[in-house]
């Protein structure tokens, strides 16, 4: 018999109020009368005490005689992770002993993102009273996420067609039974199209993992690539988790959603600092820093870390100084005198930063004596802290066979070599001569010549005359700031010497050009060299890695070679080298260009996932999964009629699952909806962000568990279900002999703790210094946060030895450097060793494949445009379409999770469409004015908020509102009818009304060579509603 599905939890009396009213406090900004709200005085129940109201008794009680801070027993204190937003900060959790209830959220005074000066980990629990980290109203919040009336705690199966809003809760087993053994599973649906369908399921595709997808194609490997698993947020040792179970069933398509979110910034990163996918400041030791798409504390990670940084930093008296360009000011990202706002042109950051770079080239402000030295060995004996290939050479003769690569030293008729690969690139000596790269202390920038009867320049001779292909009234003219702005930022970004950063996230790359943007604003620091250096650029303190040590917890050797082949969104792979490329060239025909595009450097293709499978190219999708996942709501153009009309019709996917926490935006098309636990439910362990500049791990894990259990008594969740379906298939690498020690010895995997567990005892138990060891655990560490009852359950999953530090880890929320370690004096400890890069090789050596054009290995200005090159301004005049659509990330609803966190919705119930106050005034719009937003791809209804910190010709709303799921409309649960809440269809999303790319069937605009989708291009014009409300 399977459990009511749903939590017996209720909002609170003021809140249920907020929703019959249909409005919230906080409504500044929207002009107009508020009718029929309930009076704030008399909202909910009366508090319990007049002053007090309904506060609880504080976590810690002072000993009268003593003065020393004691726990109070009345609470479980607990540490883990939040994941409101990517920022992952630590978390104090303070539940009640008698009820299990959390009922406050604060900082983890030991995680380095909640205070600059965090406590040591060598500091007991018990002297961290008085001084608790800080933590953002979201993860305050976080509790509601974990209470939300509307949770799934049990398995759902739809009831009718998909969508229909009709649910039935199923029992754990026969979940279990019907995704595997598969069949007429929807015989008792009620829905025509699926009650006779024969569905393939998990049992029936694993059955076919050694046969090949396509015979004429064996690069796409094995039937079992028609699993499909789309997670969002599913990240660090969570991820590997879900991996694990894809390589072991034999399918290569478990991703997750980077795409979306900022891919093109980690493509253009990895190719300027090769290995890593994120730089950032060192802020509380800059003077100066440019942030480009981004502003300290909002919507960059972490959020509350940039944001405190920064506020120390400019607080110092000859502290930092910092620009942010951006179209949109967000609300106190520039405060006072040492803070200014750059109003850019969306998708012109690149027309910007290469200004500037033409600016400081021609005037000589670059580190001359920095960028001469070829290599690390070179830079380091001058007393540089890092080196780039400004002085290396590149083959620009087009008829060469090697065209777009570095000049080597064979080429060069210098003789074979045979070590590290930049060291045998060839450079031009002091003198005037070719020479290895390896052999040469200096070497010359600007060169462009013939070494060996081949034509060369020099990576910064490119750099330089891709600036100059416009001059700075072209640039000025392009990106809407003014030439003597330009110069000014150039002049100034120069006059700090290793403490000038310049810095970027989503808002310069989220365009069809934006790895280009990207590349040219990463450029800066390169000019500067301010790689490595206090107060320069950093990579971060990196972290103990939770994958290996003690225990494998990565490798699956039975299951070696079942999972391969090109993922079903072409990532990673390119074009020229498929079966489908050579077969068109051999038979004649022009391969360009592709169906969809492929794309070499990406990874994480979310956005490609469903229209790719859709048209089956390269395959289609036998099952699709889902976990934190929900493209009809994130996704950009996805969420239309068309896509969603094929999505509900099993013939084009069998079978779809989701693993969710409500019924979302996405899942409510599902089959099946698995319960998964919240971030307060859930595990993982992953590294710390580069914001954080000494070596960091965090860890997250269930401080409290409130789905249903399965028949043997674990918490269901979406690792309960893959290990389940996982034994039930005989799959390798689950089930009582899966986990290999590294004394030879195998450990079961029957419940996630076996797999976590053994993650933390790698970070625990790795080598270390002293200052960074993890301490054992304590008895009253033990006795604050209730850790016996969880030491028992699973004391089987380690050896007994291991407990104490495991324990330790799991109490202090992670494993930290102390801070004192960040620097050591004008040098940051932690130092990343790679070559730099101006000119990016394999960039520069591969095609596109729409339009067969090699990609750039430098930047320059490119014209935002379509798949096959159609400019955006020609594409939609500016004359019909005279505004342009980006979002934002507002610093209390930026995700749609976050739609059940009242305490901090009812502050902004509604976000309502930001317009410049020139705007409004020229189209006859006054704030509240209810207005449409339309686009070439539809229309959306919201209010107007008329604002002055947004460039005039451009209009923004906040992500996370407009939700038609997570409880924002009704649907039925076992024939009872569950009602929507109001207050959570609230606002306006334009993501389902952003343009698609007319080349490319239901892709949106993309970013063909960073990967990212387009956020901040869609064309638009505003029309003023003329009826009343």
């Amino acid at each position: 018999m399977a459990k009511e599905p749903f939590a017996p939890i209720t909002r609170r009396g003021f809140l249920g109020a907020l929703a019959i009213g249909g409005v919230g406090v906080g409504l500044g900004g929207f002009g107009g009368t508020i009718v029929d709200v309930v009076s704030y005085r008399n909202r909910g129940r009366k508090a319990l005490h007049p002053i007090y109201g309904n506060s609880d008794t504080p976590e810690w009680l002072r000993d009268v005689t003593t003065g020393e801070l004691k726990p109070n027993p009345q609470w479980i204190l607990r540490h883990t992770t939040d994941q409101q937003c990517h920022s992952n900060c630590g978390l104090r959790v303070k539940i009640d002993r008698k009820t299990g209830r959390v009922q406050r959220i604060i900082g983890n005074p030991y995680h380095p993102n909640t205070l600059i000066d965090y406590t040591s980990m060598s500091v007991p629990f018990i002297r961290t009273a008085a001084h608790p980290g800080t933590v953002c109203a979201r993860g305050n919040a976080g509790i509601e996420s974990a209470y939300d009336p509307y949770r799934v705690l049990s398995p759902l199966k739809r009831k009718g067609p998909r969508g229909s809003g009709k649910w039935q809760p199923i029992s754990w087993e026969q979940l279990i039974r019907e995704v595997v053994d598969g069949g007429k599973i929807f015989a008792d649906t009620g829905d025509p199209a699926s009650e006779s369908f024969e569905v393939t399921g998990f049992g029936g595709l694993y059955a076919k993992r050694n046969e090949l997808m396509n015979p004429a194609a064996p690069e796409l490997g094995h039937r079992t690539n028609g699993f499909v698993l789309q997670c969002g947020r599913t990240v660090g040792a969570r991820k590997e988790f879900v991996v694990r179970f894809g390589q072991a069933f034999g399918s290569v398509n478990v991703d997750d959603h980077v795409n979306v979110c900022e891919l093109s910034h980690h493509v253009a990163t990895d190719q300027v600092f090769p290995g890593k996918h994120m730089t950032q400041p060192d802020v509380t030791d800059a003077k100066f820093i440019i942030y480009w798409g981004t502003q300290p504390g909002d919507a960059n990670f972490p959020m509350q870390t940039h944001g405190k940084y920064a506020a120390h930093a400019r607080a110092k008296p000859d502290g930092l100084k910092y620009v942010v360009v951006d179209p949109h000011l967000s609300r106190g990202g520039v405060i006072g005198d040492r803070a200014s706002w750059v109003a850019i042109k969306p998708s012109t950051d690149g027309a910007l930063a290469l200004g500037m770079i033409r600016w400081i080239i021609e005037n000589r402000r670059y580190d001359a004596a920095y960028l001469s030295h070829p290599t690390r060995k070179a830079a380091e004996a001058a007393g540089e802290l890092s080196h780039t290939d400004a002085t290396h050479l590149i083959i620009v003769d087009e008829k060469h066979p090697k065209y777009g690569r570095f000049l080597t030293s064979e080429a060069a008729g210098l003789g074979g070599f045979k070590g590290d690969s930049a060291a045998d690139r060839v450079v031009i000596d002091p003198a005037g001569r070719p020479a290895r790269a390896g052999a040469a202390d200096t070497a010359r920038m600007e060169y462009a010549g013939e070494v060996n009867g081949i034509r060369v320049k020099t990576a910064f001779a490119r750099i330089r005359e891709s600036a100059e292909m416009h001059s700075l009234d072209e640039y000025s003219s392009i990106c809407g700031v003014s030439k003597e702005r330009m110069i000014e930022l150039a002049r100034e970004f120069t006059s700090y010497g290793r403490q000038a950063v310049s810095t970027m996230y989503r808002g310069v790359v989220k365009h069809p050009n934006g790895y280009y943007n990207g590349v040219a604003v990463l450029l800066l620091n390169l000019l500067v060299g301010n790689m490595n250096w206090t107060g320069g650029l950093t990579a971060g303190g990196g972290s103990w890695s939770y994958k290996k040590g003690l225990y494998d917890n990565v490798d699956v050797p039975e299951a070696k070679g079942v999972a391969y082949g090109v993922m079903i969104t072409r990532q990673g792979v390119r074009y020229e080298d498929t079966s489908e490329y050579q077969a068109l060239v051999k038979a004649g025909k022009n391969p360009y260009p592709a169906k969809r595009p492929w794309w070499p450097f990406s990874f994480a293709m979310y956005t490609e996932v469903l229209p790719s499978g859709l048209q089956k190219y390269p395959y289609g999708i036998d099952i699709l999964m889902w976990n934190m996942a929900t493209p009809f709501y994130s996704v950009p153009g996805q969420g239309n009629p068309e896509i969603i009309k094929m999505m509900k019709d099993p013939r084009n996917v069998p079978l779809i699952i989701a693993s969710d926490i409500v019924v979302g935006d996405t899942s409510m098309y599902a089959d099946y909806i698995v319960p998964d636990g919240s971030f307060l439910e859930r595990w993982n362990v992953d590294g710390t962000l580069p914001t954080v500049l000494t070596k960091g791990t965090y860890m997250r894990w269930p401080v409290v568990e409130l789905t249903h259990k399965t028949p043997d008594g674990r918490h269901m969740c979406l690792e309960a279900f893959l290990i389940d379906v996982a034994k039930r298939l005989d799959m390798p690498g689950f089930g009582d002999k899966a986990i290999r020690d590294k004394n030879g010895k195998w450990w079961p995997l029957n419940r996630k703790e076996d797999w976590y567990l053994k993650a933390c005892a790698n970070v625990a138990l790795a080598a270390g210094h002293p200052d960074d060891e993890v301490p054992e655990v304590t008895a009253e560490e033990i006795e604050i946060m209730d850790l016996k009852p969880f030491h028992d359950r699973f004391k089987d999953s380690l050896p007994p030895e291991q407990w104490p530090k495991v324990l330790g880890f799991i109490a202090r929320g992670g494993r930290f450097e102390p801070h004192s370690k960040a620097r050591e004096g004008g040098k940051l400890t932690h130092r990343f060793g790679k070559t730099l890069h101006f000119y990016a090789e394999d960039v520069g050596i591969t095609r596109n494949s729409m339009t067969g054009e090699l990609y750039l290995g430098t930047t320059r200005w490119v014209t935002p445009a379509t798949a096959l090159g159609t400019p955006l301004d020609k594409l939609d005049p500016p004359e019909k379409w005279p505004l342009t659509i980006i979002t934002f990330k507002g610093a209390l609803q930026s995700h749609s999770r976050l739609v059940s966190n009242y305490t901090i919705r009812e502050i902004m119930p509604d976000n309502g469409i930001e317009v410049s106050a020139e705007d409004a005034e020229h189209l006859g719009i006054l704030d509240g004015d209810y207005v449409w937003v339309v686009t070439p791809e539809g229309r959306r209804r919201g209010r107007a908020r008329v604002i002055q910190g947004i460039r005039p010709g451009v209009i923004t709303f906040s992500v996370g509102y407009g939700h038609w799921g997570y409880g924002a409309t009704q649907y039925s649960v076992g024939g009872k009818r569950i009602e929507g809440d109001r207050v959570r269809r609230m606002g306006i999303l334009l993501n389902p009304i952003m343009r698609r790319d007319p080349d490319v069937w239901q892709m949106s605009l993309m970013d063909l060579t960073g990967g990212s989708i387009v956020f901040y291009d869609t064309r638009a014009r505003l029309e003023k509603e003329t009826q009343g409300v």
